[in-house]
């Protein structure tokens, strides 16, 4: 099999104005990615998504209005990106809701600037076997990228511990939950849509989907971040309010632990 080359559909840079999401299923997953002004990045996370050995995909970018050379990165690979856009956005989730709208797959998985596949199999071994019909949620553990190796994180559906990274969904949800909430206070806006999903409807795969660069807009957000997660899972009733606090305080207190020896813990209670 020739990596990469694949029939496609070239779709020039366009404005993808307020239209609605397109529920005309041509592909079995659509990876979409995020950008903006990320010319240092780009090119490895695109690299990880044209060269997959899945064939029944497509691959869209959403482009805040680069300034820099991402577009230039970009357009070296146009014959392998069936849609791009490039036009000013409202933050993330703005940009995202975009990709939902455009995506004609089945599936869908946001792979960010920065971000990657855990390796070019990643697709293929996923959808290797038939999904149950219940099933439309698919998330894994993640590899978080530094300088010299990778550290294998775990993640944790019913412990909130996700990223939308390691998450695969099938788009018709966006139907039962809706888009991603564009305000700017609000930074976990795809936490916020995942926990709609109910447990039944979710499945761990043993297949390690993505390799997690770091530094994205809810990592930024310091502690406000895990303030809105755990308030978050107290109203939908993930968790109690004496709960939230205890967490809260164990948070605070792992983070004073070194990275690497706080996630080999993490492996061991999340088996």
């Amino acid at each position: 099999m020739t990596i990469g080359l694949r029939p496609i559909l070239l779709y020039p840079i366009i404005s993808s104005g307020k239209n609605k999401i397109c529920m005309a299923y041509k592909y079995k997953v659509s990876v979409i990615t995020i950008c903006f002004n990320a010319e240092k990045d780009i090119q490895r996370t695109i690299e990880s998504v044209v060269n997959q050995t899945f064939e029944d995909f497509e691959y869209i970018i959403i482009d805040g209005k680069s300034s820099d050379e991402t577009l230039a990165i970009v357009e070296r690979y146009k014959s392998k990106i069936q849609q791009v856009i490039s036009e000013p956005d409202d933050g993330i989730y703005d940009a995202m809701n975009k990709g939902v709208r455009l995506a004609k797959g089945e599936w869908l998985i946001f792979m960010n600037a920065g971000d990657c596949f855990a390796d070019y199999e990643v697709l293929e071994k996923v959808f290797a076997d038939e999904i149950p019909e219940n099933i439309s949620f698919i998330y894994s553990d993640v590899y978080m990228k530094q300088k010299r190796d990778r550290l294998l994180c775990p993640m944790n559906f019913s412990k909130g511990a996700l990223i939308h990274q390691s998450v695969i969904y099938k788009k018709n949800c966006h139907k039962l939950y809706g888009l991603y909430i564009v305000t700017h206070p609000i930074i976990i806006s795809d936490y916020l849509f995942f926990i709609r999903f109910p447990e039944e409807n979710v499945m761990k795969t043993n297949t390690v989907i993505a390799e997690y660069e770091g530094g994205g807009v809810s990592s930024q957000g310091g502690n406000w971040n895990r303030k809105q997660s755990l308030c978050a899972d107290v109203v939908f009733r993930r968790r109690s309010f004496g709960n939230m606090l205890i967490t809260y305080i164990a948070k605070e207190l792992a983070d004073l632990i070194p990275v690497t020896l706080k996630y080999k813990l993490k492996s061991i209670l999340f088996k």
